[in-house]
């Protein structure tokens, strides 16, 4: 038995070795995995970064274009544009972390216990995932803001819902095929519960397709984000968020269009790394491809775009 589980950890560990070698082999991802980290260490370091808070108003130098004084310029108050980018992004990727995050956590357990216990429970759970699938995002922020109070981040639980189904059926496809393998119904015969069988093997199994699809989520909620900003349902002024600075750079777009250039250039570099860094994570996790898990990150994040452009 002794020798069965380090045979077992090994052959685990090997897999990852061996994905983590193939993800270093690939430039781009390796690239863009680089500039996503750089861009969320700068907006975590804002406060150290900048000299000017993101509220300071200068009425004296208003519009200002970029300058050894103001790196990026500054906007129609007079507030420094590098200042408030950051602490923007800062807020935005807090948001999309954590509520994706919190999809990952309870999509997981749903899936799980819909792929072991299967039968009536998957019966029950299928159909609300669909419903729940099926709400659109900005009506659910709404709720979410006139119930808890608006400008507060209370949409995050709105972004975090709206990601739990894709979770769920990711996980209950995996462990719904790990289930009927011959090494599940050996654990079984061995007396090993429901608690060892999923965290031995089922988890172990899902977790590759997990953090790909924890990539493609996370670009999804900092574009959501972004979209309830410039729509006014996210964080008020004057706390900056890429969606509001956004909303009130639009004014300015023909007498000062860096104000709007500056944060939708940060938005599209932070949610293209990300999906480059997935798409190079599948390809290192599921060389065969044969992860049941979302592709085509990249032109994903892109076709949202496409489909909120229209949708204004």
């Amino acid at each position: 038995m002794m020798n069965g589980k380090v045979l077992r950890s090994d052959r685990a560990g090997g897999i990852w070795k061996d994905a983590l070698r193939r993800f270093c082999a690939n430039r781009i991802a390796v690239i863009s995995l680089a500039v996503f980290l750089l861009i969320c260490l700068s907006c975590a370091l804002a406060p150290w970064l900048t000299k000017y808070s993101y509220t300071a108003i200068n009425v004296h130098n208003t519009l200002a274009k970029p300058s050894a004084e103001h790196w990026l310029g500054t906007d129609n108050l007079g507030r420094d544009i590098l200042t408030r980018t950051l602490y923007g992004g800062r807020m935005t990727l807090r948001i999309a972390f954590a509520s994706t995050v919190t999809a990952l956590i309870i999509g997981s357990v749903i899936g799980l216990a819909a792929g072991y216990f299967g039968g009536r429970f998957d019966f029950l759970i299928s159909p609300v995932m669909d419903i729940v699938a099926s709400i659109p995002v900005i009506l659910l922020a709404l709720v979410f803001e006139a119930a808890l109070g608006w400008g507060r981040g209370n949409f995050m639980y709105a972004i975090a819902i709206a990601a739990i189904p894709q979770f769920a059926r990711l996980v209950h496809v995996c462990a719904a095929s790990v289930m009927g393998s011959e090494y599940i119904q050996a654990a079984r015969a061995l007396g090993v519960g429901p608690f060892g069988i999923i965290s031995r093997h089922i988890i172990h199994n899902v977790a590759p397709a997990l953090i790909v699809r924890f990539t493609g989520a996370l670009a999804e909620s900092m574009l959501t984000c972004t979209v309830l900003g410039y729509l006014s349902i996210g964080i008020n002024p004057p706390t900056p968020e890429w969606g509001n600075i956004i909303y009130h750079a639009r004014n300015y777009i023909r007498l000062a269009p860096h104000l709007m250039i500056i944060p939708c250039a940060a938005i599209s570099l932070t949610g293209i790394s990300v999906s480059l860094a997935g798409d190079g994570l599948r390809d290192a996790l599921d060389p065969r491809g044969e992860l049941p898990a979302a592709r085509g990150l990249t032109a994903g994040f892109l076709s949202l775009f496409k489909r909120r452009g229209a949708a204004n």
